[in-house]
């Protein structure tokens, strides 16, 4: 279902008068995908599953006037993403949170048509190039590989520019490329080893 179309579905239970059944459906759409999201921020389970339903609540009590908002998984995200630094700076009680302060994580590759034609080994060396990325990096990949979002809806709940999330993206991709292109010369030649492995070898 289209972004568009989840917002106009959403509505529809007001129309109908249904507010038990816009909640369920707000739930059902956006609890599981926001619950992940809000973990790249608060490590906490339960810290984040009250944040999300907080959220949640707050935006199905504003009912039909939801109708406002241009997208609304873009909504429910950036609401997320606030309502976790908010959060993060009253238990820290400091100013700003950096990115730094931020354990993200990814979840393993689901394997789909694609990758089942590739080995194991391939897929662990791509899931180990992603775990290396840089934090910023490793968050817009996985918005944008995970959740389905475009540039500029990340942007847009990250509060940065669309330059930047077409920079981390690329970045992304070259060290998953070159996590690729090492693998694809060892197999080629197995008998050359890294010089890491070597000297550990030597030794």
């Amino acid at each position: 279902m289209m972004h568009d179309d989840i917002l106009i579905e959403y509505l529809r239970f007001w129309e109908q008068h249904d507010a038990e059944g816009a909640y369920r459906f707000l739930k059902k759409h956006f609890y599981v995908p926001a619950f992940r999201f809000c973990l790249h921020w608060v490590q906490g389970e339960e810290d984040a599953k009250e944040l999300v339903y907080d959220v949640l609540m707050r935006i199905w009590q504003k009912g039909e006037r939801i109708r406002k908002v241009r997208n609304l998984k873009v909504y429910v995200f950036t609401s997320v993403r606030n309502a976790a630094l908010n959060f993060l700076q009253q238990r820290k009680r400091i100013q700003t949170v950096s990115w730094e302060d931020i354990d993200i994580r990814l979840a393993p590759l689901a394997p789909d048509p694609a990758q089942l034609l590739i080995s194991s080994e391939m897929i662990a060396r791509i899931q180990q190039a992603i775990e290396q990325l840089p934090p910023k990096c490793k968050l817009v990949f996985k918005m944008i590989r995970e959740e389905g979002f475009r540039n500029k809806e990340v942007a847009e709940i990250l509060h940065i520019s669309v330059n930047t999330i077409d920079n981390h993206l690329a970045t992304a991709m070259r060290k998953i490329s070159e996590a690729i292109h090492l693998y694809t010369q060892e197999t080629k030649h197995p008998n050359t080893q890294p010089a890491h492995r070597k000297n550990r070898a030597d030794k």
